[in-house]
């Protein structure tokens, strides 16, 4: 991940509420898998512990749970947030993950292979860590989503840099594949959210987005100026989100 990570790690959980989707997701998700008592799920990618802290109390107490993340502070904001201790919080990566070979049952991967510069070497490293029938979720957005993405009118450059960040979902696909996942299956869902536009500003300002902090300046401020000024002129004003996802599911043998 980029240091843009660590400099908002204090407000990361604001500027990226879990959402109900987010929930509805991890719940469909569990609903496949059978956890028995000391199995091991780990998130990839945990940063803040936002989806991991419910997926610890979802699988219950027997049920081990590693957050993983490269990240320091957003481990420290993990850290604070897990009063009784549930999740084992490590620093990491997803290319050189801190457990054992064979030790997981389950591995998590949520908005995370977009940050990757080297997404097959990431998916050999999950194969390693999971048990034979174990599984590795990944949860993406589509190309589509990309293309269609509600802020793309502000800031042109978005779908541009992003085309090449989210791969097609038959490239993940292959991947995974050819890391030795002998079956990887694919579920595609689009959810549909109204934002309030001064939350929306709000985020902006806080580049809530990785993308965000790869625009070229100039676009960043004239997009955010733009925004502001909408909000000036409409403050209930709302925009609708259309997120298309990608849910893989590869599985070990």
């Amino acid at each position: 991940m980029s240091e843009s990570f660590s400099e908002i790690a204090p407000v990361y959980d604001a500027l990226r509420p879990l959402s109900a989707g987010d929930r509805a997701r991890l719940d469909d998700m569990l609903a496949q898998v059978v956890l028995g008592p000391d199995d091991l799920v780990v998130e990839i990618g945990c940063g803040t512990g936002r989806l991991t802290l419910p997926l610890g109390r979802a699988v219950g107490e027997n049920v081990r749970v590693v957050g993983v993340d490269p990240e320091e502070k957003m481990l420290e904001v993990a850290r604070r947030k897990d009063l009784g201790g549930r999740v084992v919080w490590r620093q990491g990566t997803a290319y050189k993950l801190p457990l054992e070979d064979g030790s997981a049952s389950l591995a998590l991967m949520v908005m995370v292979v977009h940050l990757l510069r080297r997404r097959p070497s990431a998916f050999r490293e999950a194969h390693r860590v999971l048990r034979i029938g174990g599984r590795l979720s990944v949860w993406t957005f589509t190309p589509g989503h990309v293309a269609r993405f509600y802020l793309n009118e502000y800031f042109p450059s978005i779908p541009v840099i992003d085309a090449v960040r989210f791969p097609s979902i038959s490239v993940l696909q292959r991947e995974l594949e050819k890391a030795g996942f002998a079956k990887v299956s694919v579920e595609e869902r689009v959810e549909r959210s109204e934002l309030d536009l001064a939350a929306v500003v709000d985020r902006v300002r806080g580049r809530y987005i990785s993308t965000l902090s790869l625009l070229p300046p100039l676009e960043y401020r004239q997009g955010l100026q733009r925004l502001e000024e909408l909000l000036a002129e409409e403050h209930e004003r709302k925009l609708v989100q259309r997120s298309e996802w990608a849910i893989l599911t590869a599985t070990t043998q």
